[in-house]
């Protein structure tokens, strides 16, 4: 029994050390991937990306690779180790409290989820950093880092969240809502108004026109008596010159007169009509005005 036990153990660390020998021929690089990394590493450090170009400076320096590109390819390391800038990054709180779980995106890339405290490989170059912890507003800061640069420092200081307006209830009126008032009444109250200020023009010009009915007719009367004078009846004879132009004053002067009481009568008229029913007047009245040769008939009702 001890010696079955024996055998099985035996062939189970056979087994172990075969896998073991076998992964680490596969970790080894090949002579064509010793020489593709030397010819990355060399891109990269063209381009300033020293973290990259040290990496594939770490597989070409592997024992498995040529002894040439090997060791090229070690002291390569050295250099590129020496030239990769390093910084230190500090955050902290409003009250300034260390914060340690933050995480850090160099150009979109993640370079770290947690502050140790310890010094992060950074590409040289100007860089967007953008800082992130949870339940504070996310900081966003650009560097330029020099080539070289070791253990540099930067502290972030994280603002509290922004704290929510309280909302407000809109409190809703116990009783109806005043009526809003009419401004045009308000003004029409306030001054005389429009229609009322054209009822003051035409009772005006119906004053005037009375006005000049009234001394027409005067005047008509007497070129009517001295037309009689000399000519008794109208029309004279065509030979009485004199008499025919007396009569034609006279007929000239009663039309005018006509004409001066017809527009007076239509303008007091109108201009009461327009006053009368003007906005706050509570009067509404009913007015017709009729015309005859010679006359004007006016009738209102209130």
């Amino acid at each position: 029994m001890n010696d079955r036990c024996r055998c099985v153990a035996q062939a189970v660390f056979t087994a172990v050390f075969l896998c073991a020998g076998i992964v680490r021929a596969a970790d080894r690089p090949t002579t064509e991937d010793c020489i593709e990394a030397s010819d990355a590493s060399i891109q990269a450090s063209i381009a300033h990306k020293l973290r990259a170009a040290r990496a594939h400076f770490l597989v070409c320096a592997a024992s498995s690779c040529p002894a040439d590109i090997r060791k090229e390819c070690i002291r390569r390391v050295d250099e590129t180790n020496a030239a990769i800038p390093t910084i230190i990054f500090e955050a902290k709180d409003e009250s300034g409290a260390d914060i340690s779980a933050v995480r850090i995106t160099m150009d979109g890339e993640l370079i770290t989820d947690r502050l140790e405290g310890t010094a992060v490989p950074i590409d040289p170059g100007s860089h967007t950093f953008v800082f992130e912890t949870a339940g504070k507003p996310a900081l966003t800061k650009r560097f330029v880092i020099r080539e070289s640069q070791k253990d540099r420092n930067e502290v972030v200081v994280f603002a509290p969240a922004p704290t929510p307006a309280p909302s407000v209830p809109v409190a809703k009126p116990a009783g109806p809502l005043p009526s809003t008032p009419d401004l045009n009444a308000s003004s029409e109250s306030a001054g005389l108004g429009t229609q009322k200020i054209l009822a003051i023009v035409a009772a005006s010009i119906g004053v005037v026109g009375l006005g000049v009915g009234g001394v027409t007719g005067a005047l008509a009367l007497s070129e009517k008596s001295d037309a009689e004078k000399v000519c008794p009846t109208n029309p004279c004879g065509a030979t009485d010159v004199d008499g025919v132009n007396k009569w034609k004053d006279a007929v000239s002067m009663g039309n005018i007169s006509t004409v001066g009481f017809i527009v007076g009568a239509a303008g007091i008229v109108g201009g009461a009509v327009l006053w009368l029913t003007a906005p706050g007047s509570r009067v509404e009245p009913s007015t017709q005005i009729g015309f005859a040769p010679g006359s004007i008939r006016v009738r209102a009702t209130w």
